[in-house]
Formats: C-alpha cells, sequence, structure tokens
C-alpha cells in the first residue's frame, strides 16, 4: 500500500487529505469516512488528538483506514508522549503496516480543555523527533539499542507558507524529511513568491511539497484563519466571494474557491500536490474539491 510514494515518484500530482478520528470509540465511523475518501486520494493524514482534544488513537484510525484499503499518513506529536512511548508507537505503526509518519511538535494544551489536567510531555520537538525516526530507520533507538528489522518510514514535516525561512526547512530535510506539507494557503501569488527560492534551491526535489488547501464556508471563518493562524494569508477576492453566504451556498462556493486554488497551485513549478483539509466535513467535501478539481484520474492512477 503506497498510492502516495508511487504518485510521487512517477511524477504525477498527489492528492492526500486530512481525517480527524472521533471522539466517540466507533471503527464503523472511521471505516464510514474511509469508504467515503476511496478511489479519491492517494494517501490520508490521521491527526493526534488534534486542537489538544481527546480522541480515538491515530494509529488505531490508521489502522482501520488501511482495512478499507487506505494508505495512511500517521501523524505523530510529542507533546502527549515520553520518548519511549514515542519510539514504542513508531515500531507499533510499522508492525501494522504504517508507511509515512508527519512529525509534529502538536497543538499546545491551551487551545483545548486539558491545560490544568493534562502534563505537555516533550521529550522532543518536531524537528529532534524526525531525527529520531530518521535514526530508527537506521537501526537504532535513541538509548542505543540496535534493531535488527529497521523500519523505513517517509518522515513528513510541515511547513509554514510565508513565514518559515528556507534555513529551517532545509534542517527539516538535514534531519530526515522527505515530504512536506503545507499550512493552509489562499493567497497564491503570495505563496508563489514564497515558495519559488525553495524550487531554485532544488528543495521540492529533495522533499516534495504538498500545498495545504481547505474549503471557507464562512468569511468568519477566513476571518479567524487570517488574524489567528501564522502563514495563513486571505486575500480580499476570496473574503468577497464568500460575503453573506451561509449553508449549502457557503459550502458550494467554498468548494469552487477550493478547486480553483488546486488549478492554480498545480501550475506552480516544484509544487507536487495539494493536501485537502476539510474538518468536520471532509467525507463531503474532498471528493467534490477532487472532482471539481479534475485530480481524480491523477488520484487513482
Amino acid at each position: 500500500m503506497a498510492a502516495l510514494t508511487d504518485a510521487l515518484a512517477a511524477g504525477r500530482f498527489a492528492v492526500t487529505a486530512e481525517l480527524g478520528p472521533p471522539r466517540e470509540p466507533d471503527a464503523e465511523i472511521v471505516r464510514a469516512a474511509a469508504r467515503a475518501l476511496h478511489g479519491t486520494v492517494d494517501a490520508v493524514n490521521v491527526t493526534d488528538n488534534q486542537a489538544a482534544t481527546v480522541k480515538v488513537s491515530a494509529l488505531a484510525a490508521a489502522s482501520l483506514l488501511m482495512g478499507e484499503g487506505i494508505e495512511p499518513i500517521l501523524q505523530i506529536t510529542a507533546r502527549d508522549r515520553n520518548l519511549m512511548a514515542i519510539q514504542g508507537e513508531l515500531l507499533g505503526a510499522w508492525a501494522l503496516g504504517v508507511r509515512t509518519v508527519l512529525a509534529l511538535s502538536g497543538d499546545p494544551l491551551k487551545v483545548g480543555p486539558y491545560e490544568a489536567l493534562a502534563t505537555h510531555v516533550g521529550d522532543v520537538d518536531s524537528l529532534a523527533l524526525t531525527r529520531l525516526i530518521a535514526a530508527m530507520n537506521e537501526g537504532r533507538l535513541a538509548a542505543g539499542e540496535p534493531l535488527q528489522s529497521p523500519p523505513s518510514f517517509v518522515v513528513a514535516a510541515a511547513a509554514n507558507p510565508l513565514v518559515d525561512p528556507i534555513d529551517r526547512l532545509q534542517a527539516k530535510i538535514d534531519a530526515g524529511a522527505g515530504l512536506f506539507q503545507t499550512n493552509i494557503v489562499y493567497d497564491v501569488e503570495r505563496f508563489a513568491a514564497w515558495f519559488a527560492p525553495f524550487a531554485e534551491a532544488g528543495i521540492s526535489e529533495r522533499a516534495p511539497f504538498l500545498v495545504g488547501v481547505t474549503p471557507p464556508r464562512s468569511t468568519r471563518m477566513l476571518r479567524h484563519m487570517h488574524d489567528n493562524i501564522p502563514g495563513v494569508e486571505v486575500d480580499d477576492a476570496t473574503f468577497a466571494r464568500m460575503d453573506g453566504l451561509e449553508g449549502d451556498a457557503a459550502k458550494t462556493e467554498g468548494i469552487a474557491i477550493a478547486a480553483e486554488l488546486v488549478r492554480r497551485l498545480r501550475d506552480i513549478p516544484g509544487v507536487a500536490g495539494v493536501h485537502l483539509m476539510a474538518p468536520g466535513w471532509e467525507t463531503e467535501a474532498v471528493p467534490r474539491i477532487v472532482d471539481a478539481a479534475a485530480l481524480r484520474p491523477a488520484a487513482t492512477g
């Protein structure tokens, strides 16, 4: 199960989506989402207690996705686990069939309900976590123990357009990252200007970039992202298109905006694909975006 790796190796425009596991311990919720996404994307990210809230474990959800024929990208954060637990989770993931992991620090506890209840562990940050996974790929654990049958993970890392300098992403590649997924992009012209030096330096050849795209559902949502998420710049035209829209009309326009973003991003030299994020309505939005942007042939091979 290596649809994403195969797509990137073949030079096809890759498509990934993001799935947040449910709070309820109901496997059928994940299986139903998998069936809705099957055949539309090359792989699906499984979030790890996203927004500092408790959900079904990412590894359990990833296993359920594989049971439905979908390649998972396992998000693993350093926030909730110590060094031993992280390594155990990774070894278990490889044993279950996970082949790509996204190394993250994790959302701060203050954004969820557990700030006064849980401990931010943080034995490593995202860069050190990337190094750790790379070392495991080479056959050694953090305390020096050898692995006779080491994993061979593709290590993905996050990139923040308009914010991350070239040195930061170069450091992630040097640590072992072989793939980047970016934060949300709306202003394609500004993204292209930020991205050009990375392509010119060959960074996008060493680690392909999948650019984050989110269909807006309201101007309020756009304003929140524009004002509160570093690197997310919403252009005036996008605000204007969503102004006054609600319900199904807002969804339809949001899908159209996302599909247009995908088509424009596809024309930027060095962009290897897109990462579609539609929290709360991914099973509806992702297939519609893929269809509207005519991505299905590339996604299914």
